[in-house]
């Protein structure tokens, strides 16, 4: 095994685009060659350093494939190899808009059991956020694409916030199965 480059990018481990929107299918066909070439099997009679490196580099292409296949990861992702900070990205300001609709979203979500059909209005809650997911996701990427970095974390950071609400809602739904 020759040394794999730890110094690349994701988007380059996979011979992609360096974008938000991303060819899904390209990836996993690449991520699943990589996989086979870093199977351990092949490295059995390698000495311990080539074995050491393939699993390392089995371990980057998993992370990466974890991040990109994603979009919230992959636009977190993308705003850190364009040079934001966590703590830059976490502190974009937010719209009182978008925190007053993130306190009637969570309202709701909290009503729930109580209704007669909870089922179905978490269905309905969930389609809602879905369509803010995809406008915000839309949002995020033409302003990567412009080179609006604090656009883009604006929406990055909304994306989080309604990411979150998602898991809450599916937790909801458990419970409510159980």
């Amino acid at each position: 095994m020759s040394s794999p480059d730890f110094q690349r990018n994701y988007f380059e481990l996979f011979d992609l685009p360096v974008a938000y929107a991303l060819d899904q299918d390209k990836l996993g066909t690449r991520y699943r060659q990589l996989q086979r070439e870093l199977h351990p099997d092949r490295f059995a009679g390698r000495s311990a350093h080539e074995q050491r490196l393939a699993v390392q580099y089995s371990s980057l292409v998993n992370e990466a494939y974890a991040t990109l296949r994603k979009p919230l990861p992959r636009a977190l992702y993308l705003l850190e190899i364009a040079g934001m900070s966590a703590e830059t990205i976490a502190g974009q300001p937010l719209d009182g808009g978008f925190l007053i609709q993130q306190m009637e979203l969570r309202e709701k979500l909290e009503e729930m059991e109580d209704l007669v059909d909870p089922e179905t209005a978490l269905d309905h809650l969930v389609t809602e956020i879905g369509e803010d997911v995809a406008v915000l996701q839309e949002q995020f990427s033409r302003a990567y694409s412009a080179q609006e970095m604090t656009a883009a974390a604006g929406a990055c950071v909304k994306m989080q916030y309604l990411d979150k609400l998602l898991r809450e809602a599916e937790q909801l739904e458990s419970r409510l199965i159980d």
